[in-house]
């Protein structure tokens, strides 16, 4: 199946009720691939809180969300990236529904927000996911990344860090 896929970022705080849709699935698929490895169990519906709660450090000046759509409008994914200072961005929240998985749109997520990390003058971008998660680590290795120790400003709780993998991409400057 081919699909007409359009890829924005917002501007401002997309559609909440359509959101907590697409991160109580992307949380679910955490929580069962944490337990793969030995995690703890979370509540799904906490941490989609917590991230609307969130919202606004992932939307200019300082983050951004990018969303993708098929051609009527129906959320097939969505990522986010923010400042963690000056120099430094995390990538957050990459999620693409199984309608669309397998046709690079993940790549293409992780791509444009690398790009706009640099745009926001982030001179290494990090990232993490669960550890076993092989699809989205060797995705990270194909685009540059490399393993590292957890960083300061991981958003994640600490009881997580042991079930998770942490990346960094050191970018090049702009013309070099």
């Amino acid at each position: 199946m081919d699909l007409d896929i359009r890829l924005d970022f917002v501007e401002t705080a997309p559609d909440l009720v359509e959101l907590t849709g697409i991160l109580t699935e992307y949380y679910a698929q955490i929580l069962e691939r944490l337990m793969a490895v030995g995690g703890p169990r979370f509540s799904v519906s906490e941490h989609v809180d917590a991230s609307i709660a969130e919202i606004d450090q992932f939307l200019p000046p300082n983050g951004a969300i990018v969303l993708a759509r098929d051609r009527s409008g129906f959320l097939l994914g969505c990522a986010f990236v923010r400042m963690l200072d000056a120099d430094r961005a995390e990538l957050k929240r990459l999620y693409v529904r199984d309608l669309a998985r397998g046709m690079g749109l993940g790549r293409k997520l992780i791509e444009m927000r690398i790009d706009k990390a640099r745009e926001m003058g982030a001179k290494t971008v990090y990232s993490d996911t669960v550890r076993g998660n092989s699809s989205m680590l060797a995705l990270y290795d194909r685009l540059g990344f490399s393993e590292t120790p957890i960083y300061d400003g991981d958003g994640n709780a600490p009881t997580l860090a042991p079930y998770l993998v942490f990346r960094k991409l050191e970018l090049d400057s702009p013309g070099e």
